[in-house]
This record gives structure tokens, C-alpha cells and sequence, in this order.
């Protein structure tokens, strides 16, 4: 009896050139949006993920007639220790995106839940004295320091499900305000209960120094100081004393009223502070699909590599930062329960 060779292994190989073949995004009349789309359109294996990202930004500059940065970082189900956030480093990604381009206009394209306010100042010095015009494009996140840097803008484009959040700063992860009502309620029941309840508070007070609370009114300090610099200079050009500069700063750094330091702003509410300043993707024809595209196109890129960090444009600037996982050999055998190995930061690295 002679048996028929199967073809499944032809079929599998056959199947996998079609669902990545080197594919020219250019020649599509229309890019894929949602994160569905985005999968069916790589499909499974080994792909090169940056093609089709630098077309959309290729045809968001179409529209927008001016160069377009991407600042994104991950900021969902990130490892303990990825510095995913807002810092000093930046300003060599910043650097590079300048440099590759000309004019005095940008949009800037952000997603970040925040970081370093100092370094935030850093990066924004750094823009507002190579451009004239600064746009921020605001997709998904941009929290805390990141809606600080939004202030530094002349306009915001945000999408339906994009959002600022709070400007109070954190000290180590804790709102600053948090800290300090923590002290105030102290005082108030040392107060009431008398001299004897000390002993009882005593623990609860040696677990900060002193000096902790000038730290949290200086860091909120810093916050006022940068946000009715920005907002008077750039977005809403008027006085530093302008009641509605008084009033924004008030709101997005009101902690008791927010409670929380993620609550969400979004594009109604900042109108409300902000007014024409900011602006629907949709109001902008031909952008809205090509910016909701590209915000999942890096969710996809996110999720399938250990990259955490990216800095680019449509004129040469495409790299990023990556998380290296570091195995520790232990000798004998390991001990049930013992955590997985910790991903750390690794050296910069070109994105696909």
C-alpha cells in the first residue's frame, strides 16, 4: 500500500509567507486602524514592525503640513524597576528628533503617565527654543509631567480616549499632598487627644524625617511655578495673574478634589480650563483614523517586544529603549515560589 504524503507542513510554510510577506504600506489606500486590524494585518511570525508606523506619520505630515515627533512610552503592565517615565535621558532622544528636521513648527505626538518634572522643564526649553509653534498630540495618557509638558504647547489634539491627568507632584511614588495631609490630620488629633497620644503616633512620625515636608511643598511649588509659566508664554499667551491661569493651575494640581493622582482629564474638562486651545483629532480632517492607527500600532509593538521607551519620526529618528531580563544562576535547586527574573533597562536599541 503506498501512502500519500501529507502537505500540512507545505500549507503551514505556504500560510506564513502569506501573512508576512515584505509588504510596501504605501501602496495601501487605507491603513489598518483598530488593534485588530493592526494584528490581522502583520499576522503571525517574525515581522517588521516600523514600515507602516513611519507611513502613518508620513501621511499625518501630509495633512498637517509640519514634522511630527513621537514621545512614546508603555504604560501599562510594566515590570517593577522599568524607568518607563519621564527623565533626563530624554534629551538625547529630544536631541536627535531636533536635529532631523527643519522649520520653526512640530507636532509632537505623546503618550507617557508622567515622570520628572525637572527634566520635563529640561525638554521643554529645549523645544521652545528650536520652535516657534509646538503642537502636542495627545492619543492615549499623558499624565502628571507629561500634562505639564502638554502646557508648554501652543494648541492639544486629543483624541475621544486621550487624557491629562493631575499636575500635583509624587515623592517616591506618594502624592506630595497625600504626605502632607497625613501630617495635618496628625496634628489635629495630637491636638485633641493630648500630649499622652503621642506615644501612640510615635512609630507613624519616625517613619519620615522632617525635612520631608518643605521637599513636598517645594516639589509642589515647582509645579505651580512651571505650569503658569508655560500656560501665560505658550498656550494661553496673557499675564501670569490671568484668572484663568489661576484657575487651570488650581484645578489640575487640586489633590483633595482629584483623590487620586491617575484620575483621568479628559479633552471636555481641559476645554472647560483651556478652551479653543484644545482641539478634537476629528475637527482635523484626514488625521483622526492615521493618529488612532498609530497609538495602536505602538500598543502592538509594545506588547510584542521588550521595549518600553521610543523616540521617532519620518525622517531617520527611530529608536528606543528596551528592558533586558537578567537570569541569576542559583546553585542546587530552587526553592518553590521563587520569583521569575526582574527585567532591567537595557541599552538603547533601534526599533522595528
Amino acid at each position: 500500500m503506498v501512502k500519500r504524503k501529507k502537505k500540512k507542513s507545505n500549507w503551514i510554510i505556504s500560510r506564513t509567507k502569506q501573512q508576512n510577506p515584505i509588504k510596501d504600506p504605501s501602496s495601501l489606500d487605507k491603513l489598518p486602524v483598530t488593534y485588530q486590524a493592526i494584528m490581522n494585518y502583520f499576522g503571525t511570525g517574525e515581522v517588521v514592525l516600523f514600515p507602516l508606523r513611519k507611513e502613518t506619520m508620513l501621511r499625518i505630515e501630509r495633512v498637517t503640513k509640519r514634522p511630527l515627533f513621537c514621545y512614546v512610552t508603555k504604560t501599562r503592565n510594566l515590570s517593577p524597576g522599568i524607568p518607563a517615565y519621564i527623565d533626563d535621558s530624554d534629551l538625547v532622544g529630544f536631541g536627535d528628533l531636533i536635529q532631523s528636521v527643519q522649520g520653526d513648527e512640530v507636532d509632537i505626538f505623546i503618550v507617557s503617565n508622567g515622570g520628572s518634572a525637572e527634566a520635563t522643564e529640561r525638554i521643554v526649553n529645549l523645544l521652545r527654543g528650536r520652535f516657534k509653534t509646538v503642537r502636542f498630540i495627545v492619543p492615549a495618557n499623558a499624565y502628571s509631567a507629561a500634562t505639564l509638558m502638554c502646557f508648554s504647547g501652543d494648541d492639544i489634539l486629543m483624541d475621544s480616549v486621550a487624557t491629562l491627568g493631575p499636575i500635583d507632584p509624587q515623592i517616591n511614588g506618594v502624592p506630595a499632598r497625600a504626605i502632607q495631609k497625613a501630617f495635618e490630620s496628625l496634628e489635629t488629633r495630637l491636638k485633641n487627644e493630648g500630649p499622652r497620644a503621642l506615644t501612640v503616633y510615635m512609630p507613624l512620625i519616625s517613619k519620615y524625617d522632617l525635612h520631608i515636608l518643605e521637599i513636598c511643598k517645594n516639589a509642589q511649588d515647582l509645579s505651580e511655578i512651571l505650569a503658569k509659566e508655560w500656560l501665560s508664554f505658550y498656550m494661553l499667551k496673557c499675564a501670569k495673574d490671568d484668572p484663568r491661569i489661576s484657575e487651570c493651575v488650581r484645578f489640575f494640581m487640586d489633590y483633595d478634589f482629584h483623590k487620586s493622582h491617575s484620575r483621568s482629564i479628559d479633552r471636555a474638562k481641559t476645554r472647560e480650563y483651556l478652551g479653543s486651545k484644545v482641539i478634537n483629532v476629528e475637527d482635523i480632517e484626514g488625521i483622526a483614523e492615521l493618529v488612532r492607527s498609530l497609538c495602536n500600532q505602538y500598543e502592538f509593538w509594545f506588547d510584542r517586544t521588550p521595549s518600553f521607551k521610543v523616540f521617532e519620526n519620518a525622517s531617520g529618528i527611530n529608536w528606543g529603549r528596551n528592558s533586558a531580563t537578567v537570569t541569576i544562576q542559583l546553585p542546587g535547586v530552587v526553592p518553590p515560589g521563587l520569583p521569575p527574573p526582574v527585567p532591567q533597562p537595557g541599552p538603547p536599541q533601534k526599533s522595528d
